[in-house]
């Protein structure tokens, strides 16, 4: 969400532009000449979230803080604002909601966790329980492995969004399948650490039309020194198979995640 406030309104009620911000008071504005502007999350800032009769609203309040302290009890509420989106498939503006933010899978070698993030730099973890998410909204997914063993690496072979747990094949959107590439949205993040895959889709559309939807992807431990393991094998179109595949198939993590 986004929110423009003329200056002169700030300063009509004795605050200087500086002094202002959201629920949460380290949420401060982008300061113009004329207005300000807050970029709100629906997931952060102090947003809170009521369903009723159908819809989501979504509602914040800027504050001002006298001389910018933000803990004085002098923090006054100047604008309250919500926006509502309503149940329609039309229009496909309700949220999905990932739920939990974090998957582990732990074998007796290794730990994969998978988590979502806010932005392409992957630096914020979504930690929000439900993380709703826009159709055609960027996700952005870090896969983690973790092991006692130095010399392990981690592929992702294939991805794909089901409103169905148990079927990801009738009505599903692949993101990426035998390590191939099938959702233009799809963008990998280079990460210097081997251990860890990252990368970013969209949100397929039709996530509006359920009530919950789910995220599986098939992640691949190789060991990184071993060029011929299914980690190097890349992209493996349908008939190809690898000799390896009877070896690589004992490491290979399946990680559900659902969005409600």
């Amino acid at each position: 969400m986004r929110a423009i406030i003329r200056r002169s309104y700030i300063n009509s009620r004795g605050y200087l532009a500086s002094d202002i911000h959201l629920r949460d008071p380290t949420c401060k504005p982008v300061i113009g000449s004329y207005h300000v502007m807050f970029r709100i999350p629906y997931n952060g800032c102090g947003t809170q979230r009521l369903i009723s009769h159908g819809a989501i609203t979504y509602s914040n309040t800027v504050e001002g803080s006298v001389s910018g302290n933000f803990y004085s009890r002098n923090r006054n509420s100047l604008i309250n604002f919500a926006c509502k989106m309503h149940n329609s498939a039309g229009a496909q503006t309700v949220p999905s909601a990932i739920q939990p933010p974090y998957r582990e899978t732990p074998s007796n070698q290794f730990v994969v966790k998978f988590a979502f993030y806010d932005s392409p730099s992957f630096s914020n973890v979504v930690r929000a329980a439900p993380y709703y998410v826009m159709p055609n909204r960027d996700l952005f997914v870090r896969a983690t492995l973790y092991s006692t063993q130095p010399d392990l690496m981690l592929f992702t072979d294939t991805c794909v969004v089901s409103p169905n747990p148990h079927d990801f094949t009738t009505v599903a959107s692949d993101i990426i399948r035998g390590g191939c590439v099938r959702d233009p949205t799809y963008r990998s993040y280079l990460s210097p650490d081997r251990r860890i895959v990252q990368f970013r889709f969209r949100a397929p559309s039709f996530i509006s039309r359920y009530s919950s939807v789910h995220l599986q992807c098939k992640m691949v431990v190789c060991n990184r020194y071993d060029f011929s393991s299914r980690c190097y094998q890349g992209c493996i179109r349908r008939g190809k198979r690898s000799t390896r595949d009877g070896d690589e198939n004992k490491n290979v993590i399946i990680i559900v995640s659902r969005l409600q």
